[in-house]
């Protein structure tokens, strides 16, 4: 059993059923770097920020993060989180040990000591657009738009549906849906993220995100409740079309970070509040982008997708390595664990994804049979399913 801890103002969203989902992440694009050493080098520990490509542990941004009996797991959305919560493509910080380099083609693995997520949005869809395949939708007032880094969706998203929808915040102040999971039942609370217009502590009241969303609210003031500071805000739900929101109490939450100084650290996201000093902001994290300026291109680099590596000072990422996304492609997935039942000649289950396989995926000589510990490399088909590139045997399953 992991440790659990759950946010000071969070309240579980009890009665939530998953009836549909969707993600995938991983690296392609140009890459500089002004340091050899890898993450973990240069400080005392790991951090990393970023939506989960694969799973056995959890693997964020490149390495495999091990959860075991002393990892704490913190929740907003859940009361009492546990590691089988943690899927593909939800956006999640992990706070961690040294990261051990892998050898060959081993994932990079490093110990979880925090591991903390969060949904940004929750609600009833409306205007999603495609014919085949919804591309873009609207949750509580806030636009959505769906790439080739979100896990597919097994079927387009209907006006109405109720989904939690995990993101990365662009530089348009819109959501690069990471993940989305269509609920079977109505949620006791929608939620709304984005940053903050301006704060009227009088009326107790904020303006957030497009639209833009009004929340009034009751009791103290929230700690760092101020104009340009991000907020996810649990809501009383209402008939739509709806501007105007209650928190509940307790309700409103504003970011910080979940790191020390001198970590070395990992993020994946899109580059927000870029300005002339080379500073920008991924996922809540200041970063300084000196020492990797020339790899973000010519003009403005706001709203590029990107994964940058660096060290933590002062609360401040200094990246030395950057390396830019490309929204247009699919990531790779990653998969550990054991041979689940069914199994055919052409499928077989592992962490309740199913697999496709032909036998030219399969390493020589092994036999795929219930239990046996093996590595997956694949693309994601929608949340349930994988299309296998590579089955070997794995060196321990946990």
């Amino acid at each position: 059993m992991l440790r659990h801890l759950k946010l000071a103002w969070a309240a579980p969203l009890l009665g939530i059923a998953l009836a549909g989902v969707l993600h995938g992440c991983g690296g392609g694009g140009q890459t500089a770097s002004n340091n050899t050493g890898g993450v973990g080098s240069g400080g005392t520990g790991s951090y990393t920020n970023g939506p989960i490509s694969g799973l056995g542990s959890i693997i964020v941004n490149g390495v495999r993060y091990e959860l075991d009996s002393a990892t704490a797991l913190i929740s907003e959305d859940k009361a009492s989180p546990v590691s089988d919560d943690l899927q593909i493509g939800m956006v999640v910080e992990v706070d961690g040990g040294a990261v051990t380099a892998g050898t060959g083609t081993a994932t990079d693995s490093a110990k979880a000591v925090r591991v903390r997520y969060a949904s940004e949005l929750i609600g009833v869809v409306a205007n999603p657009v495609g014919a085949s395949a919804t591309t873009e939708f609207t949750v509580m007032g806030q636009h959505v738009v769906i790439n080739a880094r979100t896990v597919p969706l097994a079927a387009p998203l209907q006006a109405g549906d109720v989904v939690v929808v995990h993101a990365l915040p662009t530089a348009l102040g819109e959501f690069a849906a990471t993940r989305v999971d269509v609920l079977s039942s109505q949620p006791v609370a929608y939620k709304i993220s984005g940053m903050v217009i301006d704060v009227d502590p009088t009326a107790r009241r904020i303006r957030l995100g497009q639209g833009p969303q009004v929340v009034t609210f009751t009791g103290s003031m929230p700690a760092g409740l101020v104009a340009g500071s991000y907020v996810r805000v649990r809501v009383t739900p209402a008939v739509l079309p709806n501007t105007n929101w209650t928190a509940l109490s307790g309700g409103i939450g504003v970011r910080s970070q979940l790191v020390s100084d001198e970590r070395r650290g990992r993020l994946e996201g899109v580059i927000q509040n870029f300005d002339a000093s080379n500073s920008g902001v991924i996922n809540g994290t200041t970063v300084n982008f000196t020492a990797v300026r020339a790899t973000l291109g010519a003009g403005s680099p706001n709203g590029l997708r990107v994964e940058v590596e660096g060290l933590y000072r002062s609360g401040v990422l200094v990246a030395d390595k950057a390396e830019l996304d490309d929204d247009n492609q699919p990531g790779e997935n990653e998969l550990h664990g054991r041979v689940e039942l069914p199994i055919t000649a052409t499928t077989f289950k592992l962490r309740g994804i199913t697999v496709s396989y032909t036998s030219t995926d399969v390493e020589p000589g092994l036999v795929l049979v219930n239990n046996v510990c093996v590595e997956v490399k694949g693309t994601l088909l929608n949340a349930s399913s994988l299309q296998a590139t590579e089955v070997k045997r794995d060196d321990g399953c946990r």
